[in-house]
């Protein structure tokens, strides 16, 4: 019986140190963002051996994508969780990544992590390590006072480590970084949530779990954006009918800016909602079509990059 290698995830957000991770892992040279422009705007993979066990990494787009929707992400993600588990693959483990320098959690960060888990399901956070990065930037003293706050806030990871997460310190070098996959290696391969939704239920993205978790929050910031909306316009109005109008002007045409920025920004939301409302027919023909040759160890991936492949849009790179 051939052994079958170990798959594991690495997600999180634009910026956080996913691409570094794996390179350090595998000793690789997937291409990094110097800047919080993503350079990982679809799955990318590269391949090592830990511990006696042949790993494939794999390096997800994280949902702040500089270049894609949060739709066209979760897509991709899908695609990829759809077309392994077809055919037989299941996830060692997924880490997830985090800032320990951050000094807050945004609503956008939230967010992200509450669509992690949608993709996860809870009977798979077993198979979740939380790595928390750029200890390096932060005094010690803070980022354990931080850590301890993630762990046991509940609108923070306590929820998942509750369910069998578990926290790690993800140093800035390569034997921090194996230690973490090493975690993973001895633990039984799991089914997403979203895996089981998609293959054995048959349910469409859309009215998967983190389907609809992100329609949700789409239409949470749409609202957000039309109250914006409306205060600027109040704000408007007041400074036009004011006695001084001549005077106001320099305030009237800052509030027109960002009355039309606001307009750009909910005019995307509203898009990106529409996208994660359908599914593509076309798109879903050709994933039924796509046979990954993963059985046999015959794994075709390119090695564009040092012993590293690309998984565009709906297949691996040739």
């Amino acid at each position: 019986m051939v052994k079958l290698p170990k798959f594991i995830a690495v997600t999180g957000p634009t910026g956080v140190g996913k691409t570094s991770f794996i390179n350090y892992v595998c000793g690789s040279s997937l291409a990094v963002g110097a800047s919080l422009e993503s350079c990982t705007d679809t799955v990318q993979v590269a391949r090592c051996q830990i511990a006696g066990e042949d790993v494939t990494m794999i390096d997800t787009p994280g949902f702040d994508d500089t270049h894609k929707s949060q739709a066209d992400v979760l897509r991709d993600i899908a695609d990829f969780l759809e077309q392994t588990y077809t055919n037989g693959i299941k996830l060692a483990g997924v880490i997830y990544m985090h800032r320990i320098s951050d000094y807050r959690i945004g609503g956008i960060a939230r967010e992200n992590f509450r669509l992690f888990t949608k993709i996860c399901g809870e009977g798979a956070m077993n198979n979740v390590v939380i790595g928390t990065t750029m200890w390096e930037k932060v005094a010690a003293e803070l980022g354990e006072r931080r850590e301890k706050e993630l762990q046991s806030n509940p609108i923070f990871f306590k929820d998942a480590v509750d369910n069998g997460a578990k926290m790690r310190r993800i140093l800035n070098n390569a034997e921090s970084a194996r230690e973490a996959v090493l975690s993973l290696l001895p633990i039984s391969a799991a089914t997403l949530i979203l895996q089981t939704q998609l293959v054995d239920l048959h349910r469409t993205l859309p009215y998967t779990d983190a389907g609809m978790q992100l329609q949700a929050d789409i239409r949470e910031l749409i609202a957000k954006h039309e109250r914006d909306i409306q205060m600027l316009r109040q704000q408007l109005e007041e400074s036009m009918a004011a006695a001084d109008a001549a005077r106001q002007e320099e305030k009237i045409r800052e509030i027109m800016e960002g009355y039309d920025k606001l307009q750009i920004v909910l005019q995307k939301a509203k898009a990106d909602l529409q996208k994660s409302l359908v599914e593509n027919l076309e798109r879903r023909r050709t994933r039924r079509k796509l046979r990954f040759n993963f059985f046999n160890l015959r794994i075709v991936i390119s090695r564009r990059r040092q012993g590293t492949g690309c998984l565009d849009g709906d297949n691996f790179e040739l």
